[in-house]
């Protein structure tokens, strides 16, 4: 039976998510080859390139995107930079794995989206949670009636502890923009056809107080209310002490899910001090396989043109819900989608 040449993939940005990905290219998926990847900083890329044997490292971006060998990219770089990034590569040609957020504005987000659209390339967004096994199967769960109609849904995202992160260096808003994006785009995935219509946001530092004045936001808790009369919670904290935590919940009119755990297994240790669990730590830990997934999807979604993982315009709908919090919490009020 003959088989399929693997697509030829390029990364652009080889920090820490961004080595993630290259990795699970080189070494997870069967059907792709990393061909090149570029950052600013040269040491960086090439680095990561000889680790993987990969045979090109750069620094140019544009001259990576001008190789014709390569059929797809993937976008890692600093959230400022993927709009821009995401636009000069599908008008290179190129599919397009954007890591979330896909932009930082409707505006910005609107010109990836109809870039893609105009160069008929693919266009798909890093919102690995949809490919962890437990979240994607209380969404098969939810497809198939057995909650009834979602009526109570939470999501939340507790990073870490504890936070090592510099309040100085971090952006502002990351809470919303970096962090609890990927629970904005969960909890509108987990209530199908329904259209978030308002959002009311709390944000504060919590974790460091001392950062509060300078702007810096590590814990917020959202409210967002759906047009099928659904009330949905997010909530993020920069460092739980206790491990990476990553949970959601649907509570329907014919049942309940739940979904995610910070455990690392089942397996419980019983000793002379108690009870205990190993916890989860990282990001890449937890959802090697949801980060492998959604990659494979990807490299599927170059060969075939139709994209079955989050969208350009998924990843606005996250948008504009993250930009209705940071509204929300400016003008401490409740904010409608319209406003946005």
């Amino acid at each position: 039976m003959p088989t399929q040449r693997p697509v030829n993939v390029a990364l652009i940005g080889a920090g820490r998510i961004g080595s993630f990905h290259a990795e699970s290219v080189a070494r997870r998926l069967v059907d792709a080859n990393l061909v090149a990847i570029a950052d600013p900083d040269e040491g960086a890329a090439q680095a990561l390139a000889t680790k993987l044997g990969v045979p090109s490292a750069a620094t140019d971006v544009s001259a990576v995107l001008g190789e014709p060998a390569v059929e797809a990219v993937i976008i890692a770089s600093p959230a400022r930079f993927h709009a821009s990034l995401a636009v000069q590569a599908a008008e290179a040609g190129k599919g397009v794995f954007c890591e979330k957020p896909m932009a930082l504005t409707l505006e910005e987000a609107d010109r990836v989206i109809a870039a893609a659209s105009r160069a008929q390339v693919p266009l798909q967004v890093g919102f690995n949670r949809r490919w962890d096994q437990a979240f994607a199967e209380g969404r098969a769960a939810i497809d198939a009636g057995k909650v009834g109609t979602p009526q109570l849904i939470r999501s939340l995202t507790r990073d870490p502890g504890p936070y090592g992160g510099s309040p100085q260096k971090t952006p502002r808003w990351t809470i919303f923009y970096e962090t609890l994006i990927h629970d904005f785009d969960t909890l509108v995935w987990l209530n199908p056809a329904a259209r978030p219509v308002e959002v009311t946001a709390i944000a504060d530092a919590l974790v460091r107080p001392d950062a509060k004045d300078k702007g810096f936001h590590d814990t917020a808790v959202v409210t967002i209310r759906f047009d099928n009369g659904s009330i949905a919670v997010a909530e993020a904290n920069f460092s739980a002490m206790y491990g990476y935590d990553i949970r959601g919940e649907v509570f329907g009119s014919g049942g309940m899910i739940t979904m995610g755990d910070v455990r690392r297994s089942s397996m419980t240790l019983f000793d002379r001090n108690g009870v205990s669990s190993d916890t989860w730590r990282r990001d890449t830990d937890h959802f090697v396989h949801g980060y492998t997934a959604q990659l494979a999807s990807f490299v599927g979604s170059v060969r075939s043109g139709v994209v079955n993982g989050p969208t350009g315009q998924d990843a606005r709908t996250a948008l504009a819900i993250a930009l209705a919090c940071i509204k929300s919490v400016e003008e401490r009020r409740t904010v409608s989608m319209n406003e946005i």
